[in-house]
């Protein structure tokens, strides 16, 4: 009985011990990135950006990801656009010698400011991303990335307001510097 009680308070505290041990791992990610698709009427397809993202461990394979990514638009008659979106969810991950894998489900919203063409005005969408990728780590913090996300919105037309048709799931493909700590 005696056993069974110093057990019952040991094995929880050693649990409580070896949490309080394992350090808390930010990774923060900086980078270019591309989507294949426009949000807009006048902007030409093909957007060249930049995508950003932060992740907090939980555990050793799951974290909790803020992302944010923009991509500035233009065309020929002078119409542009900036599309950003912010997208919230969790990151699964395992690590390896020096390789990262993850895959990631986030939702937030999209935001498309069009300028140039005054019949065109700003405009929100739900928005979520389902992707993931590899990091590569070159030394003990700083690992490159490479990823790719499918980029799903909700936009009824390229701006909700003019064309009747829009790519709702565009491919978005980053890569960039990532610094733990």
């Amino acid at each position: 009985m005696a056993c069974a009680l110093g057990l019952a308070v040991t094995l929880p505290m050693l649990g409580l011990s070896a949490m309080a041990q394992s350090p808390t791992k930010v990774a923060i990610f900086g980078g270019y990135s591309h989507f294949d698709g426009s949000f807009t009427a006048l902007a030409a397809n093909n957007p060249q950006g930049w995508n950003a993202s932060v992740t907090g461990s939980v555990n050793r394979w799951i974290g909790l990801t803020a992302d944010v990514s923009g991509f500035p638009q233009s065309d020929a008659t002078g119409g542009n656009a900036v599309v950003y979106n912010l997208l919230f969810g969790p990151t699964a991950f395992i690590t390896f010698y020096r390789l990262t894998p993850f895959a990631h489900f986030l939702i937030g919203d999209s935001h498309v400011s069009p300028s140039g063409f005054k019949p065109l005005t700003s405009g929100n969408s739900f928005a979520y991303a389902v992707g993931g990728g590899l990091d590569y780590a070159l030394i003990r913090h700083i690992a490159i990335r490479g990823q790719i996300d499918l980029l799903h919105n909700s936009f009824t037309t390229f701006d909700n307001q003019i064309q009747d048709r829009v790519s709702h799931n565009i491919p978005r493909i980053s890569t960039g510097i990532v610094v733990r700590f």
